[in-house]
């Protein structure tokens, strides 16, 4: 990421060309309002608004539904003029796209950058029998095991298949939920055995005595008495994550891609980001518009792989 760095760097360090072509611009946000994802866009998103020149209007604007196949196609299918950008959940919206008529093309997007990163963690409730990642296995050869999730198309209900899959576990998955609090509270309350979903929100609720982190799909993991991808001698689980991209439509001219990627760049240099990201525990780590890009085909073909493998 050296080179990365130093390639945002420079274009922070252009001066401005003129000010921001659109004097408000929707910021879409696909998942619905309160939850971790719409927080940290909204935080982020505050912040690159000091950083355009013009300072224009950055309006958070929730849309959901379809898995974040609604809020893509939106932005996907917006006018090229800066007026519209927002977030991309990958690898969800890559599933959604290889099921055929999503409505959008990720490879004709226009990639600003990488607002966060996040790994996934596989919780029980905190007063759940299963103590230990062990215990699950053992539940596992007794009979399936209940996961809670989000639907179909959602990353966190293909995270769980495929974390299951390479993991040995068999494992049910029970849809019908909006969002990870909510399936993840499921599992507190007894509809399910076990969450999978991203490691922020997971390590808020087990400093709060609600879960047990069992596992996670970090390469190393610093969190007491968890299984990592290494210990768990599974180094692909570590390409099991979410990947929180900023983009907008095709064809969006490449000066507006640059004041959007340095105002993102140093957005995320912000002092009170970096204390809100510390907060919350969350990976809010950048990246390029071109490592954007390449992150998005690593995902499309990562899931692509398992989705021949799951039938």
């Amino acid at each position: 990421m050296v080179a990365g760095a130093a390639a945002m760097a420079a274009v922070c360090a252009r001066p401005a060309r003129a000010d921001y072509p659109a004097g408000n611009v929707n910021f879409v946000i696909p998942d619905s309002p309160g939850g971790n994802f719409d927080l940290e866009t909204r935080t982020v998103s505050r912040a690159m608004q000091a950083f355009l020149p013009g300072r224009p209007n950055l309006n958070p604007v929730n849309v959901t539904g379809a898995g974040g196949g609604r809020g893509t196609v939106q932005i996907y299918h917006a006018r090229p003029d800066g007026s519209t950008i927002g977030v991309f959940s990958v690898p969800g919206v890559c599933v959604l796209q290889q099921r055929g008529n999503a409505g959008f093309d990720l490879a004709q997007c226009s990639w600003i950058g990488r607002m966060g990163h996040d790994h996934h963690g596989l919780v029980v409730a905190a007063d759940s029998p299963i103590r230990t990642f062990d215990d699950l296995m053992a539940l596992s050869r007794e009979r399936v095991v209940k996961f809670t999730s989000s639907g179909p198309a959602s990353s966190g209900y293909n995270a769980t298949l495929i974390a299951t899959k390479m993991l040995g576990i068999r494992a049910q998955v029970i849809t019908g939920y909006a969002g990870s609090n909510e399936f993840v509270v499921a599992v507190v309350r007894g509809d399910g055995d076990a969450a999978l979903t991203s490691l922020p929100i997971l390590r808020r609720m087990a400093k709060a005595g609600l879960v047990r982190i069992l596992a996670t799909t970090e390469e190393h993991t610093e969190i007491p008495g968890a299984m990592d991808a290494t210990t768990l001698g599974k180094p692909e689980l570590a390409k099991l994550s979410t990947e929180r991209l900023i983009g907008g439509p095709p064809k969006l001219p490449r000066d507006v891609v640059e004041m959007l990627s340095g105002a993102l760049t140093r957005a995320l240099a912000d002092p009170e980001v970096i204390a809100w990201g510390h907060n919350a525990d969350a990976d809010l780590s950048g990246a390029t518009p071109t490592e954007a890009a390449e992150i998005v085909a690593q995902q499309a073909a990562f899931i692509a792989e398992w989705t021949t493998k799951l039938g």
